[in-house]
């Protein structure tokens, strides 16, 4: 019989759990690069300006990086408890603020009404009008703050981080430097990373989740 055999059968499962949270880790990771690869190759082949236009395939793929994000942060805010049920909902509905912000209704189109409110102020008003849910419901649950900490400050969040310095990068480099076409390029880049990190995230954030219920389904009632 062989040490392996010895070990106790949840400890076996950690760690496997462990390993294939690092292997997945791992895959993301070189995805990110994939996308990357690609765009970058793109971009230097001189399809920069074509990527960088309103409703380019960029601004699409961004779109479309926030999807699987909101799907996770949802899946974790239907099935955690507690604290990660709090993170989860409050991401998700951060993760809908940066869909409607990415959407831009001013360059929709419509009725001539829908034109003229979408260049006075609706983007910013559904931006505040989707912002302020997330500050009430954090302060609804602020019993759940300390466990919030605890989980911004777990390896698990550096991708939010990450993703959260990229997006603030972009935001300033879109007011202050972005003035040229092949710069704007750069400025959708660096938005387009911080979605796909948001994704790294949010796939950390679930695997928290689950974890949890695996814990909580394990436990002897």
């Amino acid at each position: 019989m062989n040490d392996q055999s010895r070990v106790h059968p949840e400890v076996r499962m950690a760690a496997g759990g462990r390993a294939g949270g690092y292997q997945s880790s791992l895959l993301i990771f070189l995805l990110i690069l994939l996308v990357n690869a690609v765009v970058l190759t793109a971009g230097y082949a001189g399809y920069d300006v074509a990527l960088s236009k309103e409703h380019s395939a960029l601004e699409f793929a961004q779109l479309i990086a926030l999807l699987p994000a909101f799907a996770l942060f949802w899946l974790g805010w239907r099935h955690g408890h507690e604290a990660e049920k709090t993170a989860s909902g409050a991401l998700a509905m951060l993760t809908v603020a940066m869909f409607v912000r990415e959407l831009d209704v001013k360059t929709l189109g419509g009725p001539e009404w829908f034109r003229w409110l979408s260049h006075h102020g609706l983007q910013e008003i559904l931006l505040v009008g989707m912002t302020l849910p997330i500050l009430w419901y954090l302060a609804r649950r602020r019993h759940h703050w300390r466990g919030l900490m605890r989980l911004l400050f777990s390896p698990a969040a550096i991708p939010l981080f990450i993703s959260g310095i990229l997006l603030l990068i972009a935001v300033e480099f879109d007011r202050e430097i972005a003035t040229t076409a092949h710069l704007r390029f750069w400025e959708e880049v660096l938005e387009l990373n911080g979605y796909l990190f948001l994704n790294w995230s949010a796939f950390n954030h679930w695997v928290i989740v689950r974890r949890r219920l695996k814990e909580a389904s394990s436990c002897p009632a």
